[in-house]
């Protein structure tokens, strides 16, 4: 996947664990089972003593929900604009989403590549680039990738006085919404828009206004 188209979240090489997911419910149509979730870790987070735990904040099912609420909210409100070409299939097929957990050292090594910032960012973002007459043809919908800095996130969540669980689920619909074609950095408009829909799918997650 080409990494050169990304965003990130910080305004607030080799995988050796792979969790599959390909009965995720709430998702593309809201009746289809058939979505993938695939969630990697990389090495060295594997073979910490923590890993357990760290694993079980990255259950497919439960990141296949939050998917399914993004795309539940934008389908009940269409008059949001979907700037992608995966809008066009977006309720109708399965989808697919592939989540990456790393370091920080490695985090810092694909933010400076691909953004010309050196430091490790929460959440990356790359949304998939095929091109709508590919996407027409494919039986299920590729949104993308994230990739997550699984440190960086629980030291902000320490810092903000919330949950990992909270701040990683708020990462992940802003990540969502990333490679879904939403960006904040396009202005305040643009910004107060995915605020307010960040705000919305957590609260249906019965997670607080992040924002405030």
């Amino acid at each position: 996947m080409n990494h050169n188209h990304l965003a990130d979240i910080s305004h607030f090489e080799d995988t050796a664990a792979v969790l599959t997911d390909g009965d995720t419910m709430g998702v593309g149509n809201g009746n289809d089972n058939s979505n993938d979730l695939v969630v990697s870790f990389a090495d060295g987070l594997v073979s910490q003593a923590n890993f357990a735990a760290i694993e079980a904040l990255y259950q497919p099912a439960t990141i296949g929900n939050i998917l399914g609420k993004v795309v539940t909210y934008l389908q009940q409100h269409p008059a949001i604009a979907i700037d992608s070409p995966l809008a066009t299939h977006l309720f109708d097929k399965p989808l697919s989403l592939e989540v990456y957990v790393t370091e920080p050292i490695e985090a810092q090594a694909i933010n400076l590549e691909a953004r010309g910032k050196d430091y490790a960012t929460n959440i990356l973002s790359y949304p998939c680039e095929l091109p709508s007459s590919v996407l027409d043809l494919l039986p299920a919908l590729p949104l993308g990738e994230l990739v997550i800095c699984h440190a960086v996130v629980a030291n902000q969540a320490a810092e903000q006085g919330k949950s990992v669980s909270e701040h990683l689920t708020h990462l992940l619909v802003h990540g969502i919404l990333h490679v879904l074609g939403f960006d904040h950095e396009l202005g305040q408009a643009q910004q107060d828009e995915m605020e307010r829909i960040e705000i919305a799918v957590l609260a249906s997650l019965s997670i607080a206004n992040p924002y405030e």
